[in-house]
């Protein structure tokens, strides 16, 4: 049974159980105001009362009587449905009880692996980038490309993801005194769109790709993603993945390869971080 049907149940008896002790309550003033009747033809009849009057009022006080022989029946039937009622009540109160600790159970547990995941993503992400950047630094046919590229960063993304997030990225990077290949700063009227690519590719250090779901239905991010895999196949370690509002599955098929890696997070780090983390990797 449901945490709601529980909810719902419990509060469909408190209306039953009102109900019954409105009309308990109503039971107990007719009796009262019947033993009050009683009373008051009780204290009418004194030694010059008449015979006749006499028979009449004692008539009178057994039909009362009898009146509250029928209110206590009914006193007694209604409590007995306030004290059912108030069982199952209870019954209800308890098992909604066990559901929401179960159920806050299950959320604390997936809270703590939720954090857990997070933590070994960000110590994995720590270490992949510490790792390329001791590739950088050891491979000497790195260090001979890197240190030739006029550019640290190629910025390959969607323009939906501009407003928000990359163009606040590219200047966090600037502002970090990164050199950025990005459109907005290099494109000028005129430009060929298909020749300023390849320029970015090719004097760029490494490609951040910001993967979301504008990026996977894009043609032109497709061709900037394109080269920065054949300049990986030539043995030189250029992508740098940032997940943007999707989830592994979305990546995966768009492309299994690019899910293997290690990437950035904007669900769970701020721009500011994600920019200290790719300074890293160039320092």
């Amino acid at each position: 049974m449901s945490i709601k049907t529980n909810q719902d149940n419990i509060a469909r008896i408190g209306k039953d159980i009102a109900g019954l002790e409105k009309k308990l309550a109503d039971e107990s003033k007719k009796e009262l105001d019947k033993t009050k009747q009683i009373n008051l033809i009780d204290k009418s009849i004194t030694k010059n009362t008449s015979l006749s009057s006499l028979k009449s009022k004692q008539s009178q006080m057994i039909r009362i009587q009898g009146d509250l022989a029928k209110i206590a029946k009914t006193k007694a039937d209604l409590t007995k449905k306030i004290a059912d009622k108030k069982s199952q009540e209870l019954k209800y109160q308890q098992q909604l009880d066990r559901d929401l600790r179960s159920e806050r159970t299950k959320t604390e547990q997936a809270d703590k692996r939720r954090r857990q995941e997070e933590l070994n993503h960000h110590r994995q992400i720590t270490y992949e980038l510490q790792k390329q950047k001791s590739l950088s630094t050891d491979i000497n046919i790195n260090k001979t490309i890197t240190s030739q590229k006029k550019y640290d960063f190629f910025i390959s993304h969607a323009s939906e993801d501009k407003e928000g997030f990359v163009r606040l990225l590219a200047d966090r990077l600037s502002d970090l005194g990164l050199s950025i290949w990005y459109d907005e700063f290099q494109l000028k009227i005129g430009d060929s769109l298909r020749r300023s690519i390849d320029e970015g590719l090719k004097n760029s250090k490494y490609g951040i790709v910001v993967l979301s779901t504008a990026f996977f239905n894009k043609n032109w991010t497709q061709y900037e993603l394109d080269g920065l895999v054949t300049k990986e196949m030539n043995g030189v370690k250029v992508i740098l993945p940032i997940w943007h509002k999707v989830s592994k599955d979305e990546v995966i098929q768009y492309s299994p390869t690019l899910a293997d890696k290690v990437a950035l997070n904007s669900s769970i780090m701020s721009i500011s971080d994600i920019a200290k983390e790719l300074r890293e990797l160039v320092n």
